[in-house]
C-alpha cells in the first residue's frame, strides 16, 4: 500500500482497537441505558483508540505520522480520568465513593477533556523529537508534559488495581458482587499491574535499547487484549444469563474447525506426498476422512468444553438458576446506596420481563436478598 512500511509491531494495537471497540459495541447494545455500560465502553473507546495508533508504526509520511501519534497521545491523556469515573459505578469499595457523585462525574468530564485537547492543540509540547528504528519508518519519546501523563496514567491504573482487590475482599462469599469483583479483580490485575509499572517507572524504563521499545509499544496492546475480554466477560455475565452458554458453544465450534483445519491441511500435505493423485481427488478423499473423523473431533471438543467451563448446561435448571443470578447481581447494584430509585426500579422491570420472572418471583428473590443484608449487618 503507498505510504505505508509493514511491521509487525502494528499489529497488536491494531487487534487491541477492534477488540476494544468491538467489546463496547456489545456492551452499549446489552444494556444502553446502564450507566456502568456506557462508561466502560467509553474507556475501552479511549483504549483502543490509544492502542490503535500504533498503525502509525507503518506510516511513512512523517505529518501523518504525528498527526496519529497526536491522537494516540490525546486518547491516553484523557484515560486517566475516565478511568476512575468507571471505577466509582463498577466496584462497590470505599476507595472509590468519591468518584460516584454526579459532580465529581462532571469534573472528571471536564479533566479528560482538557487533557486531550491539550494534546491536540500543542502536540509538540507532548511528543518528543522522531527517530526512526529498526523496526518501524518513526517513533518518539515523551517530552517531559508526556512523561508526566504517563505516569499518571500508571498511578490510576496502581488505584484500580488497589480499589479491585479491595472489592473483592468486600464482598461476600457466594454472591454475585463477588463473582463480578473476583473477574474485575482478575481483569484489572493483568492491565494495571502492568501499566502501573510501566508508567510510573517510564523514565528510568523507556531508554533501555529495544527493550524500552517492546515494553511501550506492542507490550500494553498486547496486555489490553487479555483485559478488554475479562472485563467485559466480568459485566455482561451479571446482565447476559446465557453468557456462559454462548461461549461454552464458542469454545466448542472453535476447537471443532481447528482440528478440522489442521488436519485438511495435514492430510493434503501427507497425501500430496504419498499418493500421486489430481486436486479433485484429493479433495473427495480428504472430505471423506473428515466425515469419518467428525464425531470423535466434536467429542473431543464437548469434553474440551465442559472441562473449561464446568458446571455449564444448556437445561432448564441451569438456564432458570443463571437468570435468578443476573437478577440479584442487578439488585445488588440498586442497593448499593441502601435505596432503590424510581429510574432503577424501572430497570429492574424491564429486566424482569426480558428473564420472563413475574412480578411475585422478582418479590421474593428482593425479600431473600434484604433478608441475607439485614442478617448480615
Amino acid at each position: 500500500m503507498s505510504g505505508l512500511s509493514w511491521t509487525p509491531w502494528a499489529v497488536p494495537g491494531i487487534v487491541a482497537l477492534l477488540v476494544a471497540w468491538s467489546a463496547a459495541i456489545v456492551l452499549l447494545r446489552t444494556a444502553p441505558d446502564r450507566s456502568l455500560n456506557r462508561r466502560l465502553a467509553f474507556v475501552l473507546f479511549l483504549e483502543g483508540l490509544w492502542l490503535g495508533a500504533s498503525v502509525f508504526f507503518m506510516v511513512e509520511d512523517r505529518d501523518v505520522f504525528l498527526f496519529i501519534a497526536a491522537i494516540g497521545v490525546a486518547a491516553m491523556a484523557a484515560l486517566p480520568f475516565q478511568y476512575l469515573s468507571f471505577l466509582g459505578l463498577a466496584l462497590d469499595t470505599r476507595l472509590v465513593a468519591p468518584f460516584r457523585s454526579r459532580t465529581v462525574f462532571i469534573l472528571l468530564g471536564v479533566a479528560s477533556a482538557a487533557a486531550g485537547l491539550a494534546v491536540l492543540v500543542s502536540p509538540s509540547s507532548w511528543l518528543g523529537e522522531l527517530y526512526s528504528p529498526p523496526w518501524a519508518t518513526w517513533n518518539f519519546h515523551f517530552r517531559p508534559w508526556g512523561a508526566a501523563v504517563a505516569q499518571i496514567h500508571g498511578i490510576a491504573s496502581l488505584f484500580g488495581l488497589l480499589a479491585a482487590v479491595s472489592a473483592y475482599l468486600k464482598a461476600q462469599p457466594g454472591t454475585d458482587a463477588r463473582s463480578r469483583a473476583k473477574w474485575f479483580a482478575i481483569a484489572f490485575g493483568v492491565r494495571d499491574t502492568f501499566n502501573a509499572i510501566s508508567w510510573i517507572f517510564y523514565p528510568t524504563l523507556r531508554p533501555i535499547t529495544f527493550w524500552g521499545d517492546f515494553i511501550y509499544n506492542p507490550g500494553p496492546a498486547i496486555i489490553n487484549i487479555g483485559y478488554v475480554a475479562l472485563i467485559a466477560y466480568g459485566v455482561l455475565r451479571a446482565q447476559l444469563f446465557d453468557i456462559d452458554l454462548k461461549l461454552k458453544l464458542a469454545l466448542k465450534q472453535s476447537t471443532v474447525g481447528a482440528v478440522i483445519a489442521g488436519g485438511f491441511f495435514t492430510g493434503s500435505e501427507l497425501l500430496e506426498r504419498v499418493i500421486p493423485v489430481e486436486s479433485g481427488i484429493l479433495g473427495l478423499l480428504l472430505a471423506g476422512v473428515i466425515v469419518l473423523l467428525l464425531r470423535p473431533v466434536q467429542r473431543f471438543a464437548q469434553a474440551l468444553a465442559d472441562r473449561i467451563m464446568r458446571g455449564v448446561e444448556d437445561t432448564p435448571d441451569y438456564r432458570e438458576s443463571r437468570k435468578h443470578e443476573v437478577y440479584r447481581a442487578a439488585l445488588e447494584g440498586a442497593m448499593t446506596d441502601g435505596a432503590i430509585t424510581e429510574k432503577e426500579r424501572r430497570i429492574l422491570s424491564r429486566l424482569r420481563e426480558q428473564l420472563g420472572f413475574s412480578a411475585e418471583v422478582a418479590d421474593g428473590i428482593e425479600r431473600e436478598m434484604l433478608s441475607s443484608l439485614s442478617q448480615a449487618r
